[in-house]
């Protein structure tokens, strides 16, 4: 039991869903069931009921709610007094997946700079699994990423999901006046990703059951998989919103196709219960940059994720 669990009570109190409360929370549903039935495990009490108006406190709820506002409240008075944000000095690692760094993490940055300028950023940008890897092995503390595991040692701070497209060189003569199927877009090369990642598996799902073998190159990333479909060397599935400026430029071309690829959600991910605080505060700050690179995008390209979606992975 630590404070976020006594927050969570608190919380679920008050809003009544664990809809709203994992949105208030910025983590999953299964955390906020985690977090209540750890507590009420170690107490041996129950602290909610089920009623028409959603989860009422039991009658030692209602004491545990009484006790646990006073912990709450102390703890974060404590918190205003010693955490200063212009004062906090350190080392973040930070690893992120390639297209979050020119969209959401433009905005991130100018916010770090600001609230917490004697904090040190260490930025890599990989693969989702591989950053998945790192972060396991302590050599990260705070994921951007499109692909994690449902680990009750994480928190998952939604961001945002993107619609995708396919998109190509003009070069290679697609006629963009008419949708193409699968089977019609395997006529050309596919740019994807490395065999068994999560991103080519959501490419190899898409192509399932055409009557042709595709012919498919490989990149790491989203600059590489954009340069390569700028250079003619096939089509790619992107963001939509990571290729604008290419789009407008004329550097690339949508295709247009009669089974859309699945938009993708992206969320932060970070150590549940690790020493550091840091980690969680700029978690925060990445989903209030999220948003507002969501406000100023076309509301068809980027929308805010909340903690009910189960996102695709890219």
């Amino acid at each position: 039991m630590n404070i976020r669990f006594l927050e969570t009570v608190l919380w679920l109190a008050q809003l009544r869903t664990i809809k709203a409360t994992a949105d208030r929370l910025c983590i999953t549903h299964t955390a906020i069931s985690s977090r209540i039935a750890s507590i009420e495990q170690d107490l041996g009490v129950s602290l909610f009921t089920r009623s028409a108006q959603g989860f009422e406190p039991t009658a030692d709820g209602l004491r545990f709610i009484e006790e646990a506002s006073k912990i709450v409240d102390a703890y974060q008075r404590l918190r205003r007094v010693m955490l200063d944000p212009g004062r906090v000095r350190g080392t973040l690692r930070i690893g992120s997946v390639s297209t979050l760094i020119p969209t959401v993490f433009s905005i991130l940055g100018k916010t770090l700079r600001e609230e917490y300028p004697h904090v040190s950023l260490v930025i890599s940008t990989d693969l989702p699994e591989r950053l998945l890897k790192d972060f396991r092995g302590g050599r990260l503390d705070l994921l951007l990423t499109s692909s994690w595991p449902d680990d009750p040692h994480f928190d998952v701070v939604p961001l945002c999901k993107v619609a995708m497209g396919w998109v190509a060189s003009e070069q290679l003569g697609i006629d963009t006046h008419r949708p193409l199927t699968p089977d019609q877009l395997a006529a050309y090369p596919i740019i994807g990703y490395p065999a068994g990642t999560e991103s080519q598996m959501r490419i190899d799902a898409y192509f399932s059951g055409i009557g042709r073998e595709l012919v498919l190159h490989a990149g790491n990333g989203l600059p590489s998989n954009l340069q390569m479909a700028k250079s003619c060397i096939g089509i790619a599935a992107v963001p939509k919103v990571a290729a604008r400026g290419d789009l407008n430029r004329g550097d690339l071309v949508l295709v247009p196709t009669t089974q859309p690829y699945p938009d993708v959600g992206y969320a932060a991910l970070f150590l549940r219960d690790g020493d550091n605080d840091l980690p969680r505060a700029i978690a925060a700050l990445a989903r209030q940059a999220a948003a507002q690179f969501c406000e100023a995008s076309d509301p068809s390209d980027a929308w805010p994720m909340d903690a009910s979606d189960n996102p695709e992975q890219a």
